[in-house]
């Protein structure tokens, strides 16, 4: 199959959970023989010679973000009405805007399209009547796929009268030879408001429990300073190569995150549980899919420091169950999230909007 994929980011100029996805995603395409070519923004100048297929960065005129993103649609769409031939379906990998864009290049070339809603990023923008009506174009036209039950029937909801096409399909990692077995408790991720840092900083404040986070990102100046006045055992890594991540989950003992907003599928859970590690998280967006409290880690309320640290106390203190819960979490990501069940349903995907 001759794929087109198009996203507003890319690494390494964004290395967020859609963007490294997506760049794993079309290279495990490409192993299994599809034909697949990346479109999103240009920052700077990139060779993009690690990838083993051909990305397409398109110019766009950064005065601001609106700006940005309206010339990116616009040179992209006269991109792919130009090379229209070359592929038999576009995916957008997010409902808005690039799924807006595929219905317009539908309507005007025939290219079969299909949407994926990032839960994330949907539940930031469905309150804005015009992206809504840019969303609604794309539900009532053709297929949508959801990281998780929770994503598409919140979707449902918000779209009531119309009738969605919408599918599940999750994210997927790779999973390592290898199994954690370290201590203290670990964030991966950006530092940004949304993220629920400050709480985890509280609770392991609380049972003098180690943190250590990488990612960096806006918080960071401020969750220091948090950390500082609440006396935490907290390590700022900053920003990590992704290759690198890898041995901080092979050291730690828990994965946290404590989001206090809306998730989609975060692809940092899934990895850490990938590595056998037991994974505590807020009750947020597609969380609940991956997290089966008790069995292969733990959900607690959203902006709720104590009941994280009790989680996390409960978890550091015992190893036995600790083992337990992330030997349950390994096992999950390899029958459900690994990247050739993914790219097999990906298949019968294209193969239904064709």
């Amino acid at each position: 199959m001759r794929v087109a994929i198009i996203l507003k980011t890319f690494p390494p100029d964004v290395i967020g959970g859609m963007e490294t996805q997506t760049k794993r995603m079309a290279t495990e395409l490409h192993h299994q023989g599809h034909d697949v070519t990346v479109f999103t923004k240009r920052f700077g100048d990139h060779d993009d010679s690690d990838v083993p297929y051909e990305v397409v960065r398109i110019q766009n005129w950064r005065v601001n973000p609106f700006v940005s993103d309206l010339t990116f649609l616009v040179f992209a769409m006269l991109a792919l009405i130009r090379r229209r031939n070359e592929f038999d379906v576009l995916q957008c990998m997010m409902l808005y805007p690039v799924g807006f864009l595929g219905y317009v290049l539908n309507r005007l070339t025939g290219l079969p399209y299909f949407a994926w809603v990032r839960g994330g990023d949907y539940y930031f923008m469905n309150d804005v009547w015009w992206k809504r009506w840019m969303m609604r174009r794309v539900l009532d036209d053709t297929l949508v796929l959801a990281q998780s039950g929770k994503i598409r029937d919140d979707v449902v909801a918000d779209f009531d009268d119309i009738e969605c096409n919408i599918d599940i399909l999750g994210n997927a990692v790779s999973i390592p030879d290898e199994t954690a077995s370290g201590e203290g408790v670990l964030y991966v991720g950006r530092l940004a408001p949304k993220k629920g840092i400050e709480y985890l900083i509280d609770a392991v404040a609380e049972i003098n429990a180690s943190l250590t986070i990488v990612g960096d990102g806006s918080e960071r100046d401020r969750l220091e300073r948090r950390a500082a006045e609440a006396g935490a055992d907290v390590t700022f890594e900053g920003e990590v190569d992704p290759d690198d991540v890898g041995r901080y989950y092979r050291s730690a003992g828990v994965f946290a995150l404590a989001s206090t907003e809306g998730e989609g599928m975060p692809n940092v859970v899934l990895e850490a549980m990938s590595w056998g590690l037991p994974v505590v998280a807020t009750d947020s967006g597609g969380l609940p899919s991956l997290i089966d409290t008790g069995y292969n880690g733990y959900l607690v309320p959203m902006r709720d420091s104590q009941a994280l640290s009790a989680k996390i106390e409960r978890l550091l203190a015992d190893d036995q169950h600790r083992a337990n819960l992330g030997e349950n979490a390994r096992r999950f990501v390899a029958d459900y999230h690994s990247w050739e069940a993914l790219c097999s349903e990906l298949k019968t995907h294209y193969e239904r909007v064709t």
